[in-house]
């Protein structure tokens, strides 16, 4: 009865208990962060020094270091066709002087931004390169009329053909 006693006990010990992680731990030395504006800046001693990128196509993208963005993450990649709801954020709505447009996506490529009005009238437009790190843009609305505005916004491959897209409402007020 002893000897039973003794290995229910223990079997119960054994399959409740853990020797070993299988997951990757770093130890820094030293570290911190700073915050401006719209800006972060993260460091630390006592890691890799050596950050290096390494493509294969346009699907995966590998980096080593550790103080990247999207560390959380690190292997999702949205590739619908139009803009998750957590890759654009555009606000103030409604707007008085500015609208800012913080581009969260992951996707390399040239991106356009166009307004138009109520008519259909382009009233901006901007094109820059987005490499898959964070972005932020203002357009100015303090030129423009009140009244409803469509924004328009459209990614571009390396090869010209449209990645994403996404159109979104803004409201113009005095």
């Amino acid at each position: 009865m002893k000897f039973s006693t003794i290995i229910i006990a223990l079997l119960l010990i054994f399959t409740t208990s853990f020797g070993q992680s299988v997951n990757t731990s770093v130890f820094n030395s030293t570290g911190g962060w700073a915050k401006r504006g719209y800006y972060q800046f993260e460091w630390s001693v006592g890691e890799l020094a050596l950050v290096d990128e390494m493509q294969s196509g346009n699907k995966l993208i590998v980096t080593n270091g550790f103080l990247q963005p999207y560390i959380l993450t690190p292997g999702t990649n949205d590739v619908g066709e139009l803009f998750a709801i957590d890759e654009i954020k555009v606000f103030p709505n409604p707007a008085i002087h500015y609208v800012e447009i913080n581009f969260f996506t992951k996707q390399k490529g040239r991106v356009t931004f166009t307004l138009y009005n109520a008519i259909g009238q382009r009233v901006y437009t901007d094109e820059f390169m987005c490499y898959g790190v964070d972005l932020i843009r203002r357009i100015p609305m303090n030129e423009l009329s009140q009244g409803n505005y469509a924004l328009n916004i459209e990614m571009t491959g390396d090869m010209g053909f449209t990645v994403k897209h996404g159109a979104y409402k803004i409201v113009k007020i005095d």
